[in-house]
């Protein structure tokens, strides 16, 4: 066991190293049209990923419907944007709720190039609006960023780890039965170490920190949303993107869920 962990950190290691020096060099250049730009590529990077993992061709009323998401914002701006976001997160509670309910949608699906569209449209204005529209108290957009995108990427370092050293108990095995509740609890706490130190240092408020922490358990809702989609299209990674790790969903499936989540609860409590 520890001789296959060790090979597998080793195998993630460099892609992993290189995508964090990106993402905290990016950030510390506090550039908005870099990072819009950079968040135009990624969506792109995944509705292309998406749709050649599809079998159902591309028709007229996907191209109206994609079109017409773009449009829209164009011309009722913070509004729609404030809309769409809520809906993608009632989305993603409502299969958080499938999810313990063991119960499975039909319509999630690789096949649904609707459903495609629409969550990467959600997380992509989930970030738009944090960087054009999100008004905080007191704290720096830039660093807010890094801690949504941090904390994710926490609790996925941590449910894997803590998983792979001790995880006995498939928390949903009939989508995934390498991930346990010993690895989910793992994730937490180290989410939850790192929200508690800079709240120490006063790097983020008490609500901001609340907003974090009611985002966090969608990480694994999003992790487990493409386990199925792969579990159900037979295949192991979305891609090959990024070496080590698959495609872009498979790095980005827990920030998927977890912007819009953020982003609307920051909407009510903050």
């Amino acid at each position: 066991m520890a001789k296959e962990l060790y090979k597998n950190i080793i195998q993630r290691l460099p892609a992993a190293l290189i995508l964090a020096i990106s993402l905290f060099g990016i950030l510390y250049l506090q550039n908005i049209f870099l990072i819009l730009t950079i968040i135009l590529v990624i969506g792109f990077l995944l509705i292309k990923e998406w749709l050649i993992l599809s079998d159902s061709n591309i028709d007229l009323k996907q191209l109206i419907f994609f079109v017409s998401l773009i449009m829209l914002p164009i011309y009722f701006t913070e509004s729609f944007l404030k809309l769409f976001i809520g809906i993608t997160s009632i989305f993603w509670i409502g299969y958080g709720v499938c999810l313990i309910l063991k119960k499975s949608p039909s319509f999630i699906s690789f096949q649904n190039n609707y459903l495609g569209l629409f969550l990467v449209l959600g997380f992509l204005y989930g970030l738009i609006h944090l960087m054009l529209f999100s008004e905080f108290f007191d704290i720096n957009k830039y660093f807010l960023l890094f801690v949504i995108l941090f904390n994710t990427i926490l609790a996925d370092v941590g449910a894997y780890l803590v998983g792979s050293i001790i995880g006995k108990t498939p928390l949903f095995p009939e989508i995934s039965p390498n991930k346990t509740m010993e690895g989910f609890v793992g994730g937490v706490i180290f989410v939850l170490i790192f929200l508690l130190v800079i709240y120490f240092f006063n790097f983020m408020s008490l609500d901001l920190v609340m907003a974090a922490l009611l985002s966090l358990p969608f990480a694994f809702v999003g992790d487990y949303f493409e386990s199925q989609l792969k579990r159900d299209k037979s295949i192991k990674d979305s891609g090959s993107l990024i070496p080590g790790h698959g495609g872009i969903w498979d790095r980005l499936d827990s920030h998927i869920a977890v912007v819009p989540i953020f982003i609307f609860s920051t909407n009510l409590i903050v």
